[in-house]
């Protein structure tokens, strides 16, 4: 068990590095900020999964952090892997994004899952913390028991909208991220 927490907090590391070392990744990043997880194999809850402590973040053109990965750093993305991994054991890592309609339009509309918060039932919303599981489990019954990597949150009355990249582990999930870089359209 802690080769594998240590396994994972060495790989959680290298894709956070591999991420703020990209000169053009504080694009990607959003207002609520940026962060990034990965799951132990046997994951159930959110001291399962590291993340970034205070997350991923940016000033002055470029994306830095703070603290080295941590186990239980992160409640909001340990909720998408945990309810990912429900679906599918592999997918236990995950990254939020900065939405951008030029990302969206330009990925295989196969490939992503666009939610609508509106479609949780009251009863669901009215449970605090509970929107990122139903969202995942929303996606993953939309895909039909298939694996894809894009959710796109579109937001809500206060609740900024993201774009969420799942993969096995961080640095696939990085490097997926990066990649939607040049679907960006605007000028910073």
């Amino acid at each position: 068990m802690e080769s594998e927490k240590n396994e994972v907090l060495l790989k959680l590391k290298e894709a956070a590095d591999i991420f703020v070392s990209n000169p053009k990744s504080y694009l990607l990043i959003p207002e609520i900020r940026t962060n990034l997880g990965y799951a132990l194999s046997n994951a159930k809850d959110i001291n399962d999964v590291a993340a970034i402590p205070g997350r991923i973040t940016s000033a002055f053109n470029r994306a830095f952090y703070c603290l080295p990965p941590q186990f239980g750093a992160s409640d909001h993305i340990a909720r998408v892997i945990i309810t990912a991994m429900r679906h599918d054991s592999n997918m236990r890592s995950a990254i939020d994004l900065r939405y951008y309609e030029s990302i969206v339009y330009s990925l295989p509309k196969h490939e992503i899952c666009m939610f609508d918060r509106r479609l949780e039932k009251e009863e669901s919303r009215k449970k605090e913390r509970h929107t990122m599981n139903f969202m995942v489990d929303y996606c993953f019954e939309q895909w039909n028991g298939e694996s894809h990597y894009y959710i796109v949150d579109e937001g809500d009355v206060g609740k900024e909208k993201t774009i969420f990249v799942l993969g096995k582990d961080p640095v696939e999930v990085v490097e997926k991220s990066l990649s939607l870089l040049s679907f960006i359209s605007i000028n910073r």
